[in-house]
């Protein structure tokens, strides 16, 4: 847990930041072989594209970099780093401000999805991207990933507790204990539970699949309309509980 006076606030992932990180982490074993070429291309193609308009630093392994540079010329930075897979977003640190201008970065303790996937050289990302960027690493006590938070920037977050509060990411983590740490870490002052459901999918139900804030007092929710569906309950009962919600 945090300690001392830092306040730290997660913005919305519209506001104004400096860079965007990516993982050029593909690779045969996880998406095969006709699937990796199309993968690596895609990855370049959306950094070449954020790169218009900001910054991008792109994660590449050693035997990878002469690929990646070919893909993206010198149009985005390449750091060396040993990865697993793809998903910046889950693997990666979350960044936190304060008032003044202070940055940290919260490492979450990524654990392949709840242990579904190797991730020995992932779990390490979020240390080695807050060292490289030269911002302060905050270890949580929690296990999650970026995916499992969807925040308005102004306090509120959606969180699916079939993702934070599964046994393979937090065993005896009570949902009063969880919502204090990450009220701390992240500067919440409300947190709206949305059920989610666990073994469907790697991620256990993350809730930037089922909802996200379109700004603040707005959300875009999924709704699967077909009642043979497992997500057909689940994403009825999101909509029930997201209706009647305040901010």
């Amino acid at each position: 847990m945090i300690k001392g006076k830092d306040v730290w606030l997660l913005p919305d992932e519209s506001a104004p930041h400096q860079r965007t990180w990516m993982a050029f982490g593909a690779s045969r074993k996880i998406w095969g072989k006709k699937l990796l070429p199309e993968v690596q291309r895609n990855l370049a193609s959306i950094a070449l594209t954020i790169a218009k308009y900001e910054p991008v630093s792109m994660l590449v392994r050693q035997s990878d970099f002469p690929l990646a540079q070919r893909l993206l010329e010198d149009k985005v930075e390449l750091v060396v780093c040993p990865l697993d897979d793809i998903w910046m977003r889950d693997i990666g640190p979350i960044f936190v401000v304060t008032k003044n201008g202070d940055k940290a970065a919260i490492d979450f303790n990524f654990n392949g999805w709840g242990k579904k996937q190797v991730c020995g050289n992932d779990a390490k990302v979020a240390a080695f991207v807050a060292e490289y960027a030269g911002v302060r690493r905050i270890q949580s006590n929690l296990v999650l990933e970026g995916g499992a938070i969807e925040v308005d920037g102004q306090g509120t977050a959606l969180i699916t507790e079939s993702c934070v509060l599964n046994e393979n990411r937090n065993p005896g983590v009570t949902k009063s204990q969880c919502e204090r740490e990450l009220k701390e870490l992240l500067g919440l002052e409300k947190i709206i539970w949305l059920p989610g459901i666990k073994g469907k999918d790697i991620t256990d139900g993350h809730t930037d699949f089922y909802a996200r804030f379109a700004r603040p007092g707005v959300v875009i929710a999924a709704y699967d309309p077909d009642p043979k569906s497992f997500d057909h309950a689940v994403t009825k009962r999101h909509l029930e509980i997201l209706q009647t919600a305040t901010d």
